[in-house]
């Protein structure tokens, strides 16, 4: 029988197979294994030779840090973590890349530079694994210490100081007789347990700062820009390279990024849908693309002048957002400039229901509302599948009247993606876990950081960012044996993206299970009891707190009644008087700076303005039988203790009773029975708060919404509140 041919099916792209113009050759399967075993020798080689370099580097030129990152009390704490030890000295990145290079290669070997139509072999993707660490020790205790090691460095430790650490683990190692040892180099460590892989993906390129053209850096790069613009018959010209204080040729303009090879095998799946796979982003399509081009409609027709302008800016200095929106301070009256997405989602959910009432013609504001009420239910934390059908019909009806009131000009792409929204939020849910707002604030981080005019500090960043975005996913991956959960909570402290307070002003108890449905339940329903000792999120804690002090005996007896009421014991005595000790309400409280609760920030009225200090909460009607939003303003938060008399037989049978309550003194503004803002959906209050009673005490658990103010003058000149109610945050 003749012998059967062996099929060259097997894509192979080795350093000799990929010398031609496709970039690899089709060779036997045979062949390619012996190929990858010859790249796998070469590989060896040049990363020892890397590592040697680069630990000499590290012994005799290496700086300490020059900037350091205490951004632990920003709202994106995690930005100082990952910038704690980040060394910008250029010899040490250019060592690094250069090995960061070397590794490049070797995992981007199968999977990059394909073209349309070439087969290739599904298997080489197969054994991809981020989190694989072949040569981590199987003890459990070393698997814990080179993890734990590692983490501590890439959080506290500069490269300068790794190797001091590393060399005192050893030595404790050794007295203690283990045979088990670290790589003395941090690059070694960090490629024992396979910490590096995470930003093998990050490559660099050389950018002509003039027409902005990319160059690798992998290969042989010219002195000057070799681009032709449009139109020119001479090329760009601009130096590309320039010499750095080291005396090293460096790039001028750097560009950085991390590959989603990985992620791209997505397209490999059979079922995977290309189309259905690529979402819309809410933040460009709902803020920084409509309200900008309806505004500009609005000031090219005439309808908006500077003197209206300067009237809402009026209006608007008078207005109480709360803590999560930002403040318009003066671009209202300065015509919108220079407008961030932030900026425009403030403006169109808090600012635009009250300020353009009186600017706009009723018909273009009615339109107008019809995007506002969109926005409002699809920008929700917790959204059903009512609410996403609801916003669909609302831009639905904005865009159809669009056509119809202004010119077909007004209408764009980004409008037409606003019908296919619906389907976005109900393959991926709420908008909040895929909207852009994360990474535009965190290119405003970037761009505010001090380098101190050092170069390569890009690639540095990115590479602690990258590795601080999988360090959690990487401890899970190493302590995999059960005698390693008591090691968990020791590393949850080198993973967690936020700093823990250190402030002394803090308290902790323990409570009850928190469970996020009765929570909810709590606020969504009055006619449910509910005390104010029930359990919160964790997000509230540590509870901030200011020295203990007496309740004001104006406000105590309100407290008294209270308890009155919601324990149903009439019998309670007030601390003046009371006949025993086991029947009375102390008068002892401890404010509260302010409250998280699953997010959203409550704060009293005398912190930062009055912002988070305005709430709403339902009550039950006078029959019962319906229900009543009422709006008031939190005077103080406060801790009380109080346990009720053991005579009562409800609490008898509780084993534990939680005796911490905690609650909001509120006092109420009066409702107006004014529908003239109904259809913007904004209340009407009396300016004046109505007298106190025992419902000034709220528990916490009962503030339904956030709401924003504006003062307000009627026809007849009496002083009223303009009241807009802002979707409730439910998520930690």
């Amino acid at each position: 029988m003749p012998s059967i041919p062996h099929r060259r099916n097997v894509v192979c792209r080795c350093a000799q197979c990929s010398r031609n113009s496709q970039r690899y050759s089709l060779v036997t399967s045979r062949t390619a294994e012996c190929h990858i075993r010859k790249d796998e020798l070469e590989r060896i080689e040049r990363l020892d030779m890397a590592e040697r370099l680069a630990n000499t580097v590290q012994e005799e030129q290496m700086m300490d840090v020059d900037t350091q990152y205490n951004q632990a009390d920003s709202p994106d704490s995690n930005a100082a973590t990952m910038a704690d030890n980040v060394s910008v000295d250029d010899e040490i990145s250019e060592v690094n890349g250069n090995d960061s290079d070397i590794e490049r290669d070797i995992n981007s070997d199968s999977g990059s530079g394909e073209e349309e139509g070439v087969e290739t072999d599904v298997e080489e993707f197969v054994n991809e694994d981020p989190f694989d660490a072949p040569n981590m020790p199987e003890n459990p205790v070393h698997r814990f210490i080179a993890t734990f090691a590692v983490l501590f460095i890439s959080r506290y430790v500069v490269n300068k100081g790794a190797a001091v650490l590393i060399e005192f683990i050893n030595q404790l190692l050794k007295i203690y007789g283990e045979d088990f040892q670290l790589p003395t180099s941090l690059i070694g460590l960090q490629r024992m347990t396979g910490f590096s892989n995470y930003a093998n993906g990050i490559k660099k390129s050389v950018v002509c700062e003039d027409c902005h053209k990319v160059y690798e850096q992998d290969v042989p790069l010219p002195t000057h820009c070799d681009f032709k613009k449009h139109g020119s018959q001479s090329a760009c010209n601009c130096e590309l390279m320039k010499v750095s204080s080291s005396g090293a040729m460096v790039a001028k303009r750097s560009y950085v990024y991390n590959s989603i090879q990985r992620s791209l095998q997505l397209h490999r799946l059979g079922y995977f849908d290309l189309v259905c796979g690529t979402i819309i982003d809410p933040m460009h399509n709902l803020f920084l693309g409509t309200p900008k081009r309806m505004m500009e409609q609005w000031i090219k027709e005439g309808l908006i002048d500077d003197r209206k302008l300067a009237t809402m800016q009026t209006m608007a200095e008078t207005m109480v957002v709360p803590m999560d929106y930002v403040v318009l301070k003066s671009k209202i009256g300065k015509g919108f400039p220079y407008m961030k997405a932030d900026e425009w989602k403030s403006w169109v959910l808090v600012y635009s229901p009250i300020l353009l009432k009186a600017v706009l013609p009723i018909e273009m504001f009615r339109n107008w509302i019809s995007f506002v009420d969109a926005c409002r239910q699809l920008v929700k934390p917790s959204i059903t599948f009512s609410d996403i059908d609801d916003g669909h019909k609302f831009l639905q009806e904005f865009c159809t009247e669009c056509q119809r009131i202004y010119t077909p000009t007004i209408l764009t792409c980004n409008m037409h993606l606003h019908l296919h929204l619906r389907e976005t939020i109900r393959d991926f849910g709420p908008v909040y876990g895929y909207w852009l707002f994360g990474f535009e604030r965190y290119n405003g981080l970037l761009k505010n950081v001090n380098t101190n005019r050092k170069d390569s500090f890009e690639v540095t960043y990115m590479n602690s960012f990258v590795q601080d975005t999988f360090k959690g996913d990487f401890v899970h991956a190493a302590l995999t044996c059960p005698s390693q959960v008591p090691f968990l909570p020791l590393l949850a402290k080198l993973t967690a993206t936020a700093q823990p307070s250190t402030s002394k002003n803090t308290i902790t108890f323990p409570q009850r299970p928190f469970r996020l449905s009765a929570f909810i339940q709590a606020y969504s329903n009055p006619s449910l009891p509910v005390l104010g000792n029930e359990p919160l999120p964790p997000s509230a804690f540590p509870l901030h707190i200011e020295p203990p002090s007496a309740m004001s005996d104006v406000d105590y007896p309100h407290l008294l009644d209270y308890y009155k009421v919601a324990y149903c014991m009439p019998n309670l005595e007030g601390y003046q008087h009371p006949s025993s000790p086991f029947s009375f309400v102390d008068n002892q409280i401890i404010k509260l700076k302010s409250i998280n609760l699953l997010g959203q920030v409550y704060k009293g009225c005398k912190y930062a303005s009055g912002r988070g200090s305005f709430v709403q909460s339902l009550f039950l009607g006078s029959q019962g039988n319906n229900w009543l939003a009422y709006t008031g303003q939190i005077q103080y938060l406060f801790l009380h203790s109080f346990t009720p008399p053991a005579d009562n037989t409800e609490l008898q049978t509780r084993v534990v009773y939680q005796d911490k309550h905690v609650f909001a003194f509120v006092k109420w503004f009066q409702i107006e029975h004014d529908r003239s803002r109904e259809l913007e959906s904004v209340d009407i209050c009396s300016a004046d708060f109505i007298a106190c009673d025992f419902e000034c005490i709220l528990p916490v658990h009962r503030i339904s919404s956030v709401v924003a103010t504006c003062d307000y003058k009627t026809s007849t000149n009496n002083k009223k509140i303009l009241v807009n109610t802002l979707p409730h945050k439910q998520y930690n």
